[in-house]
């Protein structure tokens, strides 16, 4: 997720708020379906510029230019020339990036990232960025 990778600061309210925005049952911890869930649709959301609940090859294009026909055909499943939010989310939670970086900020392994595993996360990653996140 993005507050678990690239928060500008601990401190951010703006990363604050998305992990609030995650945490879709108020619990104040995310379970990976709740990280997973935010994560791909934001992602979606943002490559599918023009909101009409699909992405075309020229959205992929603009919004990634190193995409290509072979990378957007991976994730067109039904060769429509476009990719759904089900065919995005089915290859996106295939490839686990989310579940990779989910299961580096649950420190404790119970399956749930709390808001203090996740600014722990962020401390480390800034660390490693030379502060520079």
């Amino acid at each position: 997720m993005v507050l678990l990778c690239q928060c500008q600061s601990v401190e951010s309210r703006v990363d604050r708020a998305k992990f609030f925005e995650a945490d879709a049952n108020d619990d104040r911890m995310l379970s990976l379906e709740e990280a997973r869930q935010f994560e791909h649709k934001r992602v979606f959301d943002l490559v599918d510029y023009d909101q009409n609940g699909s992405i075309s090859l020229r959205e992929a294009l603009d919004v990634a230019p190193e995409a290509n026909r072979t990378k957007f055909n991976e994730y067109d499943l039904n060769r429509d020339g476009k990719v759904s939010w089900g065919e995005f989310e089915k290859i996106q939670t295939k490839k686990g990036y989310v579940k990779q970086r989910f299961d580096a900020a649950d420190q404790d392994g119970d399956g749930f990232v709390t808001l203090q595993e996740a600014d722990a996360r962020v401390q480390f990653l800034q660390a490693q960025a030379g502060g520079s996140m």
